[in-house]
């Protein structure tokens, strides 16, 4: 006979922690939506809204019958940071992030359904996992129409965060082995100049280089596609089959793709190269943004030169360059979807270190010379 299940301190815990997180994600996408430009995007955030409203009554009945507090409102952290840098970059590049937690979701309820054997949990948990899924897919569909608008932000954020290592780095060598906030400044010059170049430059090349490759897949699988329809339609449904479609399913999935050539060409390409979407970003454009962000970036951490010798201003430029690496990190999780603060921590960490490790090599230098 199974024995009974008995709450823990922890479990209860978990169960209060998901009422917060409901109310504090349907305030979230609520302001999302305030602020989405895109009508069909925004009801959809706003229809999330209602789930998460329901889901919150779930939990908060759940905890009135074990004869719990309900806690009061709160915003959760991650949630007002998302929303922030909604308002600052726009609606689609926080996509991936609210996508990851829905994912993260359903993960987390499904641990609970199978450690909560209370009859009364165990009511919650099927209505509750199944919206889940339907908001991992809509907010996952949602994210695919956003990604020409992700590219730029990735490329700002390439830009910014290499500015602030490098320069900060250079400065501290600098500093370290000169004393002298003018030869601080003009080498901080030098290499916003430098840097700004060459980090757009290879930005440039990257992206029309991964262009002219998926164009390449592109042409080849269309022609292939219309020399060969059978062939091609037939690896297809091999693939479709490897993922546990049945023969018939697969033959009649990919019988109504190839009605519409364009979308067995991306069948195609998502089954046999793992691309999908349409590569239309810039490549100018991109490069414009990684040389200009560092260029902001990077002036950060000369700015206290102008005002102070060396030495505080040194410390001053740590100060403030600290902060915008912070920042900088918490910007680069909407690419890694790593937690904000963990991003954030992760770039002071490696600018700090490396503008310490050149700091030391240009005091060892200062001292050799003079």
């Amino acid at each position: 006979m199974a024995e009974a299940f008995s709450w823990g301190p922890g479990d209860l815990r978990e169960l209060e922690g998901n009422l917060l997180d409901e109310r504090s994600s349907r305030w979230m996408y609520l302001r999302l939506a305030e602020m989405d430009d895109q009508r069909e995007r925004a009801e959809l955030l706003r229809s999330l809204a209602d789930f998460e409203e329901k889901h919150t009554g779930l939990w908060e009945k759940l905890l009135l019958h074990l004869d719990r507090r309900v806690p009061g409102e709160r915003r959760m952290a991650d949630h007002r940071i998302l929303v922030l840098l909604a308002r600052l970059f726009g609606v689609g590049a926080v996509l991936p992030i609210v996508h990851k937690g829905e994912v993260d979701a359903i993960a987390k309820y499904k641990r609970q359904a199978a450690r909560w054997r209370d009859p009364a949990a165990q009511e919650v948990f099927p209505g509750i996992l199944r919206d889940e899924i339907a908001h991992e897919v809509d907010t996952f569909n949602a994210m695919r129409g956003a990604g020409a608008t992700r590219g730029g932000l990735r490329s700002a954020i390439l830009g910014a965060n290499d500015g602030l290592g490098s320069i900060l780095a250079l400065a501290a060598g600098v500093a370290g082995a000169t004393r002298s906030s003018p030869l601080v400044l003009m080498a901080g010059v030098a290499g916003l100049i430098a840097g700004a170049v060459s980090m757009a430059a290879s930005n440039y090349v990257s992206v029309k280089a991964e262009q002219e490759g998926y164009a390449a897949h592109v042409r080849i699988q269309r022609e292939a596609a219309e020399a060969a329809p059978e062939v091609k339609g037939a690896q297809l449904q091999a693939a479709y089959r490897a993922k546990g479609l049945t023969g018939a399913e697969a033959e009649q999935v990919v019988s109504r793709l190839m009605e519409k050539p364009e979308e067995f060409l991306r069948a195609l390409l998502a089954e046999e190269h793992g691309l999908a979407g349409d590569h239309v970003e810039s490549p100018p454009r991109l490069a414009a943004y990684t040389g200009l962000a560092f260029i902001l970036a990077g002036l950060i951490p000369i700015l206290p030169f102008l005002v102070l010798p060396a030495t505080p201003g040194v410390i001053a430029s740590v100060v403030l360059t600290g902060v915008a690496l912070f920042f900088a990190g918490v910007l680069r999780a909407l690419s890694t979807l790593h937690p904000f603060l963990r991003s954030g921590a992760e770039m002071v960490l490696i600018g700090m270190g490396s503008a310490t490790a050149t700091y030391m090599v240009g005091l060892a230098m200062g001292g050799a010379v003079g």
